[in-house]
């Protein structure tokens, strides 16, 4: 008797432990948190208006992109730009003209984007001359730049968009200092 309540055990933690395999691999094939992004909110410069910024996200499964968001805005608003901070799914992520500045930015799972990321990026439609950034976050760094543009910025071959500044945010980084370089690269 005391084998099969063993075996009936083990048995019931190995169907919980694939169906927790499967929710985890649903979150992030259907990226699932992407669809909690609908919120948005407009941060204004203290001083003088330079232009006008949209920097949206997708909060991934840490949540950690939306924080990267925040930060890239704050750098936005500190060189003068009235900053639109939206979530992936919100109204005013949708629509990206009368922008100077966009930026997109999200998980990267498995060497690629979230999905929500790179159906962003397809169908944009940004004004004539706004200056496009994407960031990504991810555990492992990427140093070769074709790489990194290929994993965090998939544009259709094509898109008539062209990226400005490209970067890639990992759990190490010093975030603040790597976010304030990427807007100095985006805003050149």
């Amino acid at each position: 008797m005391d084998i099969k309540k063993i075996l009936l055990a083990a048995g019931s933690v190995l169907i919980l432990a694939v169906v927790a395999v499967f929710a985890v691999l649903g979150f992030v094939i259907f990226d699932v948190m992407s669809y909690t992004a609908t919120g948005s909110e407009t941060i204004n410069p203290a001083g003088d208006v330079t232009g006008k910024a949209l920097v949206v996200y997708d909060p991934g499964i840490s949540g950690s992109a939306k924080n990267i968001a925040e930060t890239v805005a704050n750098d936005l608003k500190s060189n003068g730009y009235v900053v639109d901070l939206s979530g992936i799914r919100s109204q005013t992520a949708a629509d990206q003209s009368g922008y100077d500045v966009i930026v997109v930015g999200g998980p990267i799972y498995a060497g690629n984007a979230s999905s929500a990321v790179r159906e962003y990026l397809a169908s944009m439609k940004p004004s004539e001359n706004a200056k496009i950034g994407v960031f990504a976050t991810g555990s492992v760094s990427i140093s070769d730049a074709g790489q990194l543009q290929k994993e965090a910025a998939p544009l259709p071959d094509d898109s008539p968009i062209m990226i400005d500044a490209v970067v890639k945010l990992i759990p190490q980084d010093d975030t603040d200092s790597k976010c304030a370089v990427f807007v100095t690269t985006l805003l050149q």
